[in-house]
């Protein structure tokens, strides 16, 4: 019985030996029709590459918009995009061709394997697939969106960052690729126990060592910041956990993961919670319809999202069917309407371009102040509706006092009063003016 193994092993392969010449020709045969793959699908994503890079993008988006900064990517040479969109498509090209590439390597490998590894090898591919494609999502979804806002959100105020469009779409690749391959840890874990190389008992005792590890790897592969290294090391930590659960499945290690699973859970929610509602100078909510943001170094519009979290320097515009509320760290809460143009310096100094808010004060040491086209308007406590035209601007004191000041002159104005501030005097018809006169203005002086 023991000669048995090997003969039926040699003989399920007997017949499939080739010269070495042969196998160098099937290994040519098999690379080059990856490559024709990869080109095919590089030549595809092309054709589709800003498309590709606004969804690579969609991480950034929601970190620079979670701290009240520009969304916009910025390249440093002409050929900068080009280098940065080739590499973007070359990435995505050998993501879609994976599958195709693997099969050409299983049909060139298959031959020399014996038909139970040949078993073990067609369950591994697959669900090692998997595993790449989950932790490539898990850095798309969680960690990276993130780690971005972390990494954004302790510059402080007066600081702008300048992040290229080649830089950004390398840590995305880098660190998507890293957590894929993170999420093999199991699959490594099972295979190594399988082939008798490492016993789940030494990956038990050597726990610890692994611990160090996993943070250490978690601190080369991701940013230099706690928050990111513990995102990453996190999962490792449960997929090392998971692993020795799979080579050698025990009550006590269901619970033993079980009981990391949920306290990673709980930190992750924690650090979700904190990142997502810590908010900024000026938080946005019921945002409806085209809201536009412009900071001073912006170069363009760019459209708000709901809950929308900015720093003081903004100015918001809604477009005709557009509205949106906001307040302040200073106990500011202001409205919007339709058509109108807003630009907030701090949070006790507003400048309304144009349109109509209704501003409430909670109550400030400081008052807030509001600059129209036609004057600046004073209030410490209460609630206005302002309407702003070019030569008109119209107050209405909701609740509470406010002071007006125009040309100088500061005017008071009462609780459920109405003010309409111009410079120069309101605008009148002249045409219906002259009308009304019989046309006496038109006559030659001393003449009747």
């Amino acid at each position: 019985m023991e000669e048995t193994k090997p003969e039926n092993a040699a003989s399920e392969t007997e017949g499939l030996r080739m010269p070495l010449g042969a196998h160098l020709e099937e290994l040519r045969r098999r690379v080059v029709y990856s490559l024709i793959a990869i080109i095919l699908c590089f030549i595809v994503c092309w054709f589709f590459k800003v498309q590709i890079l606004d969804m690579a993008k969609r991480p950034h988006k929601f970190a620079m918009e979670k701290v009240g900064l520009s969304t916009e990517l910025q390249v440093l040479s002409y050929q900068e995009g080009f280098y940065a969109y080739m590499k973007l498509c070359f990435i995505t090209s050998v993501f879609f061709a994976y599958p195709f590439v693997i099969y050409q390597i299983w049909q060139f490998v298959s031959a020399g394997l014996y038909q139970r590894e040949r078993r073990y090898v067609l369950l591994f591919l697959p669900v090692s697939y998997a595993a790449f494609v989950v932790g490539g999502l898990f850095g798309y979804f969680l960690l990276i969106p993130f780690g971005l806002q972390f990494l954004i959100g302790i510059l402080g105020p007066g600081i702008q960052p300048i992040i290229t469009m080649r830089d950004y779409v390398s840590f995305v690749f880098m660190l998507t690729v890293a957590l894929g391959l993170v999420f093999q840890l199991p699959l490594v874990m099972l295979l190594l126990s399988k082939i008798r190389f490492i016993t789940p008992d030494k990956f038990i005792a050597w726990r610890k060592y692994a611990i160090l590890a996993i943070f250490i790897i978690a601190a080369i592969v991701t940013p230099p910041d706690p928050f990111t290294q513990s995102m990453t090391a996190i999962p490792m930590i449960v997929l090392y956990e998971l692993g020795i659960l799979i080579a050698r499945p025990t009550r006590k290690g269901f619970f033993f993961l079980g009981g990391i699973v949920g306290g990673g859970i709980m930190i992750l929610l924690a650090l979700y919670f904190y990142l997502t509602y810590k908010g900024g100078d000026i938080n946005l909510f019921d945002t409806r319809g085209e809201v536009q943001f412009l900071y001073p170094e912006g170069q363009a519009w760019e459209e708000v999202s709901n809950h929308s979290h900015f720093r003081n320097g903004i100015t918001l515009k809604t477009g005709s069917e557009g509205r949106t509320a906001l307040s302040t760290k200073k106990g500011i809460d202001m409205s919007m309407d339709a058509n109108t143009e807003v630009h907030i310096a701090d949070s006790l100094k507003i400048r309304l371009k144009s349109g109509q808010i209704l501003v409430s004060v909670k109550g400030s040491e400081i008052p807030l102040e509001i600059d129209t086209p036609n004057g600046r308007i004073r209030t410490e406590r209460g609630t206005l509706n302002i309407v702003a035209k070019d030569f008109l601007t119209v107050v209405t004191a909701v609740k509470g006092d406010a002071v007006l000041v125009m040309e100088g002159e500061e005017k008071k104005l009462l609780e459920g009063r109405q003010h309409k501030m111009s410079i120069g005097g309101e605008p009148v018809d002249i045409g219906a003016i002259i009308n009304w006169s019989e046309g006496v203005l038109n006559k030659p002086d001393g003449k009747e």
